[in-house]
């Protein structure tokens, strides 16, 4: 036998009762799925904050890693840079350690992993070596100084390098000939500088050299500056880093204007960006 519930609504003033008759079985199916509504209302709201929350992170996560990988980009530019700079620092470091006769300053270091090229510990083992050398280089040119005067150490001219020390082609016949110098192009009649401090040993007519100069820069170096316009020194003059010694030509076997120069050390031609410190 089914079981009924009455429900009975008492509106306000004098309007009539009404009343709803409804079984027992109907009011709990109702109440069941109210029930089931509410639960679903509530899961259904906390998936949507709790995904809702996620996507926050989610985007947040995003933003800080495209911030981290910029950062990381800049920071391997900038230690790039830093590597650049001081694989620059060291080929002057050892330009210098040749100059001041040190050949502790520019022997390699041995022993040990190797490093890998670019990270900060390899750039903090670079610069504590380059430190070191440093400060040998500077007791050394403290004790040295004559011998560093008499150095060649700067740019005799101001032009371009279009031919380097070593083997190339001749000019004139186009067959491989070694060349004892630099061939530095510049206009004629640009003044040409000693690059050390010395003794003028020839001035003037010196075959396929044309009009030249040769300087002798105390007992181990001598320089030599050809194809000249004009020589502006005579044999036996004292001459010191940065005077004016001659005039830019293309006197003897030359095919245009410009300086020949070469840089001898106990007899024997080197190659002059060794011993030439200054940059452009």
């Amino acid at each position: 036998m089914k079981k009924y519930n009455t429900i009975i609504f008492v509106p306000h003033a004098r309007a009539r009762f009404r009343q709803m008759t409804i079984s027992t079985r109907a009011l709990g199916l109702a109440a069941a799925g109210a029930a089931i509504l509410l639960v679903a209302a509530v899961a259904f709201g906390w998936a949507f904050f709790a995904t809702s929350r996620q996507d926050r992170l989610y985007r947040f996560a995003m933003a800080e890693n495209d911030r981290l990988r910029a950062s990381t980009a800049a920071l391997h530019r900038k230690l790039d840079g830093v590597s650049k700079q001081l694989t620059d620092f060291e080929a002057r470091t050892r330009r210098l350690a040749i100059v001041a006769g040190l050949s502790e300053a520019v022997r390699p270091g041995v022993g040990g992993p190797a490093p890998v090229p670019g990270t900060g510990a390899d750039l903090a083992g670079e610069s504590a070596l380059l430190a070191s050398r440093l400060a040998l280089l500077e007791t050394q040119f403290t004790h040295r100084r004559e011998l560093v005067a008499e150095t060649p150490t700067v740019w005799p001219v101001h032009g371009v390098v279009n031919s380097g020390f070593g083997v190339r082609a001749d000019p004139f016949t186009g067959q491989p000939a070694f060349h004892e110098g630099l061939d530095i192009s510049t206009p004629r009649s640009e003044p040409v500088l000693a690059t050390a401090d010395g003794v003028v040993v020839r001035s003037g007519w010196a075959g396929e050299y044309g009009k030249a100069i040769a300087i002798a820069h105390g007992d181990r170096y001598e320089t030599l500056f050809g194809h000249l316009e004009q020589t502006l020194v005579a044999e036996g003059q004292r001459v010191r880093r940065g005077d004016r010694v001659g005039l830019v030509g293309s006197t003897g076997r030359s095919t245009a204007p410009h300086l020949h120069y070469e840089v001898h050390v106990d007899g024997h031609a080197v190659n002059p960006l060794d011993y030439i410190l200054e940059t452009r």
